[in-house]
């Protein structure tokens, strides 16, 4: 049996209960890693000075972790595929995010970040709610 490497693992940030409550999970995984990256995509150009994943590194850099936070560019494909792009680039060993359920119709209508990731997913991935 392989064991799981984790040379580089990503973390999606998006400053949700669910994003803190899979990074909070994570935490054994991330405090062996060699190298976190918290990904925050960019959904949108940046207006305020307060950087999106500031407080999530500072966390878990206080817990031994050596993180750096990403922006990813989102505006030409879907935050999935972005996510899925960056880990692919960076050779991620390990995929954390939040997963958010959200009602059928919605779903549909907007798409949805965790079901987009569950039907494509390359890496392992550890997805909490």
């Amino acid at each position: 049996m392989d064991r799981l490497k984790l040379d580089h693992v990503m973390v999606c940030w998006d400053g949700s209960r669910a994003a803190a409550r899979a990074a909070a999970d994570a935490m054994p995984f991330l405090t062996r890693s060699g190298t976190t990256s918290i990904v925050v995509a960019d959904t949108q150009s940046a207006k305020s000075a307060d950087l999106p994943g500031t407080d999530i590194a500072t966390h878990l850099t206080r817990h031994g972790v050596n993180a750096t936070i990403e922006h990813i560019p989102t505006s030409k494909i879907d935050v999935s595929n972005a996510i899925l792009s960056y880990a692919a680039d960076t050779g991620a060993d390990l995929i954390v995010m939040g997963g958010y359920g959200h009602s059928r119709l919605r779903e549909f209508i907007l798409g949805g970040t965790t079901r987009g990731m569950l039907a494509s997913m390359t890496k392992p991935t550890l997805m909490s709610h």
